[in-house]
């Protein structure tokens, strides 16, 4: 069933529909595997596909790692051309999902694709379950219209524009927007939440003890554009370093630069807090 991908909004992928009896997807893409959840739900999987049934009626279509797909008559580059995609039809962003209630469709992790993607079309009677949290979430223009209007200005050891050093999560997520994703270190108490071309570090207390912004941002060091000069900018050129691994560190700043300091667009600028001077310092300690 692979082939090409086609949306049919509220409808189906390809020739399977939504609304099918098991029997009726059988006889078009023949056996499957079931697992069962309980007497009235359960999932059959064929490849890259999972079929969820309630009382033997098709509910939902998930399909794993699609590259491409035609929703109604457009073909849409999933890896390459998602922003172009996410400006256009505004879905709204949950917990790292969009959700396109327009389409009855989902699809979870478009911004970390290495990782995976999954996209679920659904029924009618399933959009209480797919769309209950579009409350607490943000449509993408009002994510990337606040986020272009940001300007990361670093005053060391405080603040980056405006995200200050102490911040928890919850007012970092009001600038930002909702992480994409979030991990725990629980040995060294330490939290990290991963963005778009961004990351944001807290200690265990919830406060806020770093930041990582991809070059592909613009980040600023005397209102000139250290994101884009690294080393070069005239304001470190004179300023003592520090070498650890591949960072090239200044302290005076509270700064840390990829690729020694040669920066390119797959690069970051890390700035940190008082609180993790000692870990950019021991050459010995893994970085965080």
């Amino acid at each position: 069933m692979r082939r090409e991908l086609k949306i049919l909004p509220k409808i189906g992928i390809n020739e399977v529909e939504l609304s099918m009896s098991s029997s009726d997807l059988h006889n078009i893409i023949g056996e499957l595997d079931t697992k069962n959840v309980n007497g009235k739900e359960f999932f059959q999987y064929q490849d890259d596909f999972i079929f969820h049934f309630v009382d033997d009626v098709l509910v939902s279509i998930s399909v794993n790692n699609p590259k491409s797909i035609f929703l109604s008559t457009q073909k849409i580059d999933l890896m390459n051309e998602s922003k172009q995609f996410l400006f256009k039809e505004n879905p709204y962003i949950v917990d790292g999902c969009y959700i396109f209630p327009q389409y009855n469709m989902s699809i979870y992790g478009l911004d970390l694709p290495d990782d995976g993607i999954q996209l679920t079309i659904y029924s009618d009677n399933q959009k209480k379950i797919y769309e209950k949290d579009i409350k607490f979430g943000f449509q993408f223009r009002s994510i990337e219209n606040q986020q272009k209007n940001l300007k990361y200005e670093i005053t060391p050891y405080q603040s980056v524009g405006s995200l200050k050093f102490g911040m928890q999560p919850s007012e970092i997520e009001k600038i930002l927007g909702i992480p994409l994703k979030i991990s725990k270190n629980n040995k060294r108490g330490i939290t990290t939440e991963n963005r778009t071309n961004s990351q944001a570090m807290y200690n265990e207390k919830g406060q806020l003890i770093q930041l990582a912004f991809n070059c592909k941002e613009e980040v600023f060091i005397d209102n000139k554009l250290l994101s884009k000069l690294g080393s070069k900018l005239d304001s470190l050129k004179n300023e003592e370093y520090f070498i650890n691994r591949n960072y090239k560190i200044y302290f005076k700043f509270g700064i840390a630069l990829d690729n020694l300091g040669n920066l390119s667009s797959n690069d970051f600028v890390y700035i940190f807090s008082e609180e993790m001077i000692p870990y950019w310092k021991d050459i010995y300690r893994p970085l965080i």
